[in-house]
């Protein structure tokens, strides 16, 4: 039941990315789109778990710490874009089932057998491949730093996820949680980013900027916090998903199989953005398939 539940949520999160890389071609506030976002998921999740009267237990309140780590990960990801220039974090992010593997075995004492354990190192091979995709280069690190942070973070994000399961925190109260903190955060950051870019403006001359030098009108707020929202609906069922599986498998195995949404981005690029694959991107879907239908047979 687990690997159905981390496929689904891997299928969703794909989904989430799509949209997100959607977005990001947009004239769009990308701090006041994850306001949207985190808000809309802390509102259903409020609203769910007073409906179903799930209990809002010690075990929950780990979502605070998700949220914090939810924040960090997202934050370090674009600080690596901006500072290196390159995809690089994405391929240290691709690598975070390695640290949760290591840690749920530190922590709870979780094993895998020798056939787990290939069709883990099998699809995270994937995953790697195809976020490296021949675009790297080893001579610019500057995104090295940011991109090991949110490699942690979202490590620490899927074990602080698990605990709070095994600690008996029910799915909607600890999410809200996660989705309240996340909110107020990336809304601090949008306010605080708004404030500046005000200040910048009132120190520029506007008379003397060119009609081909004036800024791309970018979205409205309601707007652009609507389109967070409609991520919010996806971003939320995924965590619910990605909760459940977790309180039914092995962590390291779960968080593997949910990278597994790099794929469905990958055919978004290819079929729909047009993009050509490369061969690196071949092999590592080959790979990552491969590594799945090791799990599904042996697992």
């Amino acid at each position: 039941m687990w690997l159905a539940l981390a496929l689904v949520a891997a299928v969703v999160f794909g989904l989430r990315g799509i949209l997100y890389h959607w977005s990001a071609l947009q004239p769009i506030d990308r701090n006041l789109v994850l306001l949207g976002t985190f808000a809309t998921g802390s509102l259903i999740c409020l609203s769910l778990g007073f409906i179903l009267d799930q209990n809002w237990s010690d075990g929950s309140l780990l979502g605070l710490l998700m949220g914090l780590f939810t924040f960090g990960a997202n934050l370090s990801v674009y600080k690596g874009f901006a500072a290196g220039k390159s995809s690089l974090p994405a391929l240290f992010t691709s690598m975070s089932p390695v640290p949760v593997l290591l840690f749920s075995f530190l922590l709870w004492g979780e094993t895998v057998n020798a056939r787990q354990l290939a069709a883990f190192v099998i699809i995270v091979s994937g995953v790697v491949l195809i976020r490296y995709a021949g675009r790297q280069s080893l001579q610019r690190l500057q995104g090295m730093r940011w991109g090991l942070l949110a490699l942690f973070f979202f490590a620490l994000g899927d074990l602080s996820n698990k605990q709070a399961s095994l600690a008996g925190g029910d799915p909607f109260p600890t999410l809200a949680y996660m989705c309240s903190v996340a909110a107020a955060l990336f809304g601090s950051w949008w306010w605080i980013g708004r404030r500046r870019e005000r200040r910048r403006r009132s120190l520029e001359n506007q008379e003397e900027v060119g009609a081909r030098d004036r800024p791309v009108r970018m979205w409205s707020d309601g707007k652009t916090f609507l389109w967070g929202s409609v991520i919010g609906l996806v971003n939320i069922t995924g965590m619910v998903l990605l909760f459940l599986a977790f309180s039914m498998g092995v962590t390291g195995l779960v968080t593997a199989v949910v990278s597994l949404h790099v794929i469905l981005i990958l055919l978004y690029a290819r079929f729909i953005v047009r993009e050509p694959f490369r061969r690196t991107e071949m092999g590592g879907i080959a790979l990552a398939l491969g590594g799945m239908a090791v799990l599904h047979l042996f697992g």
